[in-house]
């Protein structure tokens, strides 16, 4: 037989070769089944060269990759409570108003009402948490409420996280009236509260 009637053969027998080793084309993150050494092997994109013992471990790296950026880039901005105006309201530094989304507590400082039923109590426990510490914000769908204060989640330098905390030691219920992504979170936070008796809870 002839070196020309020999070429198809060869052929064969480097592709079958190829594919029993790479078990077919590479997929979207360029990794494909490596049959011949069993796992899961990269040759191309941010995981090129690296094997794996499956594909989901393989994703799970590339997202871990992927996420560090954005926090990296994006440092914490510490702010200070200069005054707890209410036990939901709070007065930064740069004379920022922030009130906390999803908590309202009894009235202490409206002219048009007289304090309210567990307001002083509500109040000088936001001023006994927060007043005179560091805070870092975060946000919701709507950033400012009517009166033009700052709409806000608020956490201290340890971790508390203010508005759930009023909430769950009885000193404010949660403010419902308007959407808010942790709606379900308070909800239930109140609900214990009122159980357990609570705060203003305890007087039902």
């Amino acid at each position: 037989m002839g070196l020309r009637s020999l070429l198809p053969v060869i052929v064969l027998l480097v592709c079958a070769t190829h594919l029993g080793g790479h078990g077919g084309g590479l997929d979207a993150l360029g990794c494909h089944n490596d049959r011949q050494r069993g796992g899961y092997h990269c040759h191309r994109g941010p995981l090129a060269g690296r094997s794996f013992a499956s594909k989901a471990q393989a994703e799970a790296e590339s997202r871990k990759a992927a996420a560090p950026a954005t926090a990296l880039t994006t440092p914490i901005q510490w702010r200070t409570v200069i005054r707890v105006i209410d036990g939901d309201t709070l007065l930064l530094d740069r004379n920022e108003r922030v009130r906390l989304i999803g908590v309202d507590t009894p009235e202490t400082v409206d002219p048009r009402q007289p304090v309210q039923y567990f307001g002083k109590e509500a109040s000088e426990f936001t001023k006994r948490t927060a007043q005179g510490k560091k805070v870092r914000l975060e946000y919701d769908q709507d950033t400012k409420d009517r009166y033009g204060r700052t709409l806000a989640y608020v956490y201290l330098e340890g971790g508390m996280f203010l508005n759930a905390e009023i909430i769950e030691q009885g000193y404010g219920h949660a403010y419902t009236e308007f959407p808010f992504r942790l709606m379900e979170e308070f909800r239930k936070l109140e609900r214990e509260a009122r159980e357990s008796g609570k705060g203003l809870w305890g007087a039902e």
